[in-house]
């Protein structure tokens, strides 16, 4: 489901005339976090929907890293 709801919000933005579409998830490595933490998203889920990592924000979560990702075109 939140595959779904990535793609949408990103078709959506694509279909305004957005010249990119960003998010910042987690950077979890795999690991299981506190649903908590999630709710910005996770690497693993942003590239499953086509995004691509393009920076560090040196930004934590309960020590988990934030990074910043954008939709490849």
């Amino acid at each position: 489901m939140a595959k779904a709801l990535i793609d949408g919000a990103a078709r959506f933005a694509r279909g305004h005339g957005a010249a990119a579409v960003e998010g910042y998830p987690v950077d979890n490595t795999g690991k299981k976090i506190d649903t908590m933490l999630a709710f910005v998203g996770t690497r693993s889920l942003s590239e499953s929907a086509g995004f691509v990592t393009i920076a560090d924000t040196g930004s934590t979560a309960a020590g988990v890293p934030r990074i910043v990702m954008r939709l490849a075109d």
